[in-house]
């Protein structure tokens, strides 16, 4: 009786009948690894990259930008539930323009001078001109109230990975920028502490906003691709923020306070991936192109290997 399985290939099987004695079990281990290189060094399909291409205000007449209405209603208050902060972590490529950019804000979704003349509970990351208000080259920015904090030089038709870290607590509000991730010295973090009277009241119509400030709409829109957006309704330490820029979802403290995942957004698709269903939406009726990028994406595992186990090689002795 034959015991060979006969799931094994009919070309393996067919060398394994031309080889007699001793030899039969070498030449079948030898075939089942050239079989296992040869399918690992095959072509396979990749899993593209892709991300929100915003032309910058030049191109924009109205308004290019999507929000979250309310947050604080939906378990995203300014500086988390009861101060315990929120994690924001994006990738940007930001090409040159003058002027503002705005990659996003919480803030109000309209009058920047809201109360009394005066603006309150918002803040937002991004590049910030050297020379106001139509300077060419910039820095990194943390934007709150009123006021521009800035630290480090923006290189342009770069990519970044980047974080901002807020809470509250009773020295004040405290927010930090990590600008050029992985990399957390003083010169590659922007920091604010703002008094503890600083955003205590939400502002007529709270929103967080990105790709352009509600406030000076068409004027303040991005010029470059985001994307890899991860928000989280806590103070994630900075070892978990690098955990969870490498595997979303990894750490427990990322698993459990995760409020919105697309780390592949395209212009038909910016909904929440992260099962909390936290959906923004477009404001009017513009929208960035399609950023796609295959070159220096993982290919998908091969299918379909089969390693042949030794108790099955020892039947061909």
């Amino acid at each position: 009786m034959d015991r060979r399985p006969s799931h094994l290939s009919s070309s393996v099987r067919q060398t394994a009948r031309e080889v007699r004695g001793p030899w039969r079990y070498a030449v079948a281990v030898a075939l089942t690894a050239v079989g296992l290189l040869l399918a690992a060094r095959a072509p396979q399909a990749q899993t593209a990259v892709t991300g929100l291409d915003f032309p910058g205000s030049a191109a924009v007449a109205t308004t290019m930008r999507f929000r979250f209405a309310n947050p604080q209603n939906d378990g995203l208050p300014i500086y988390g539930p009861g101060g315990a902060g929120v994690t924001y972590i994006w990738r940007a490529f930001p090409r040159q323009q003058s002027g503002y950019y705005t990659t996003f804000f919480w803030g109000n979704d309209g009058e920047f001078w809201w109360r009394s003349g005066n603006p309150d509970t918002f803040y937002g990351a991004h590049p910030y001109p050297d020379v106001q208000p139509n300077g060419g080259t910039h820095k990194w920015e943390i934007a709150v109230e009123g006021n521009d904090f800035v630290n480090g030089q923006v290189v342009y038709n770069t990519w970044y990975t980047q974080a901002l870290r807020v809470w509250s607590d009773g020295s004040g509000k405290h927010h930090e920028f990590y600008w050029n991730l992985p990399s957390t010295d003083a010169s590659h973090v922007v920091t604010r502490t703002s008094s503890t009277s600083y955003g205590n009241t939400n502002p007529p119509t709270p929103a967080l906003t990105w790709g352009d400030a509600p406030w000076n709409p068409g004027r303040e829109v991005w010029n470059g691709v985001l994307r890899g957006i991860q928000i989280y309704n806590t103070k994630l330490s900075l070892a978990d923020i690098q955990n969870e820029i490498a595997a979303p979802l990894s750490t427990s403290a990322g698993a459990s306070s995760i409020w919105y995942l697309n780390v592949n957004p395209t212009p038909t698709d910016i909904s929440d991936k992260s099962g909390r269903g936290h959906h923004p939406a477009w404001v009017g009726d513009l929208r960035p192109s399609l950023y796609t990028d295959t070159t220096n994406t993982l290919p998908v595992a091969p299918r379909n290997l089969r390693i042949i186990p030794p108790s099955i090689l020892q039947a061909w002795r």
